[in-house]
């Protein structure tokens, strides 16, 4: 065989072997494609090769569909870039007026948020402390300026971020449930209120609200949910940002004496002062006010003293650890707050619709965003729409950023970990697939990265929207997709 011939060989082989490991991954998509269930389906899919830049597997990768969670991968990425891997968010105590020698404070003692998801969260507590610790902490704070007495109020300022509460696209029945909590400038206990139900028991008879924590004046619960054989929690709350009444619906399970319930809080900033308060009134401090926040008082036609002396910060922590927790758990509240922090430093308020337009304009110099549209940064809403193409090119993007440690690092790992912890389990993806999951109903999605059997970079996502069955046979359907991807 002449050397011409001998290298001409070896090129159709390669090239055909690239070909079968190309059909490998299309053939598994092919074979769930043309499922019945898929039918009446969108789908976006594309695989990418991120040493060669290229595309090795795609179909209808233009195609803007609704992503669910997976928007996650366009906020979190943004806010990692955006505002520094290693930057935190601040919370500050303030006073007005003057301290007496009386250890009088003829003024107010403030709480100025920063737009810190993490105050008194669930997931960035040891094992040995409480939700409320802190609060302690800012009651010392407090002794050490000798303050005794306080003539004005405790008053909880959140106005770093709009007072929009949550996006104007999301639904109804979602503002009211633990996953619907909106940001706030000042958010406190994940923006959280467990309610504790009594049930009779019978299958029908009625249940009673035992206990609401944490405590808050004014709040009125229409309770309609029944005692039911089941053992899930189908109860769902009904209520707005701000509002005092609360709607809840459904079913809890028969016979409980304390089934708890979440719910979404209606008003963190107040919930932060009313407990400040109720900490220091247990410290002996006197109040002659009740707690109050910026935006009440704004409400009633008063001003709030802006000459405040600073007198103690409490910091949150990194932005990439709250984005990991955000990309493992899926946490809708820190994606949000993410989102609008990237549009508070972009210089467009601090809202939700500025955050939108801030990560938009971010993503539009880096990658083509045609097609991209942004109205959240969970993906609860369902006017969120990017395709595959969208999804692996911010991948691509963060593989050479700087900051790619700490993004590749939140997704959790096929396996292992978080939402990803039963998809390919005993397969060649376990342990080496990491990406984010999404989920509504109707939608299921996934976006990530691994390296595949044969030592490929590879940056994946699939977007499917309106399937005929239930999400976990999607979940199913899908796995085999990844796990081809993995083998490829």
């Amino acid at each position: 065989m002449t050397k011409m011939k001998f290298i001409v060989t070896i090129f159709i082989v390669l090239s055909s072997t690239a070909v079968v490991s190309q059909n490998n991954i299309m053939d598994a998509f092919n074979k769930i494609k043309g499922e019945k269930v898929l039918e009446n389906a969108s789908i976006s899919f594309r695989v990418i090769d991120l040493d060669t830049d290229s595309a090795i597997a795609e179909y209808n990768s233009y195609n803007s569909l609704v992503p669910a969670s997976t928007m996650k991968i366009v906020s979190t990425s943004a806010a990692l870039v955006s505002l520094g891997s290693y930057t935190s968010f601040k919370t500050t105590l303030q006073y007005d007026g003057v301290i007496d020698s009386n250890g009088v404070l003829l003024g107010n003692i403030y709480i100025k948020g920063g737009g810190d998801p993490t105050l008194g969260s669930n997931y960035f507590l040891n094992k040995d402390e409480n939700a409320s610790d802190f609060m302690l902490k800012w009651v010392l704070e407090i002794q050490k300026l000798g303050i005794k007495e306080i003539k004005g109020a405790v008053i909880g300022d959140a106005s770093h971020f709009s007072y929009e509460g949550v996006p104007s696209t999301w639904l109804w029945g979602d503002m009211g449930n633990y996953y619907g909590a909106g940001t706030s400038g000042l958010t406190i206990y994940d923006n959280l209120t467990y309610l504790t139900f009594r049930s009779g028991p019978l299958a029908g008879d009625s249940t009673f609200i035992d206990c609401v924590t944490p405590c808050l004046p004014d709040q009125k619960f229409n309770n309609q949910v029944k005692a039911a054989d089941s053992k899930k929690d189908n109860a769902y709350v009904y209520s707005a940002p701000y509002s005092n009444l609360r709607l809840i619906k459904g079913s809890i399970p028969k016979g409980r004496d304390d089934f708890n319930v979440k719910a979404s809080m209606t008003d963190p900033a107040y919930q932060a002062a009313w407990d400040l308060e109720y900490y220091l009134l247990n410290a002996g401090i006197k109040i002659q006010l009740g707690a109050t926040t910026k935006r009440k008082m704004e409400l009633a036609g008063m001003q709030t003293e802006e000459n405040r002396a600073n007198f103690y910060t409490q910091k949150s922590p990194s932005i990439a650890r709250i984005v990991y927790k955000t990309n493992h758990v899926s946490n809708n509240l820190y994606a949000e707050h993410l989102l609008n922090a990237v549009g508070k430093k972009r210089n467009n308020g601090g809202s939700n619709s500025g955050g939108a337009l801030a990560v938009k304009n971010f993503w539009s110099k880096r990658i083509n965003t045609t097609g991209m549209y942004i109205s959240d940064g969970s993906g609860m809403s369902r006017m969120n729409a990017v395709s595959a193409y969208h999804l692996t090119s911010i991948l691509r993007y963060m593989k050479k950023s700087k900051n790619y440690k700490s993004f590749y690092t939140s997704l959790p790992i096929a396996g292992k970990s978080g939402t990803m912890t039963r998809i390919g389990r005993k397969t060649y993806a376990s342990g080496r697939l990491r990406a984010k999951s999404g989920t509504m109903t109707r939608v299921k999605s996934y976006a990530g990265y691994v390296k595949s059997k044969s030592g490929k970079n590879l940056a994946f996502a699939i977007i499917v929207n309106n399937y005929n069955c239930y999400n976990s046979i999607m979940t199913k359907k899908l796995e085999k997709i990844m796990v081809a991807i993995a083998n490829h």
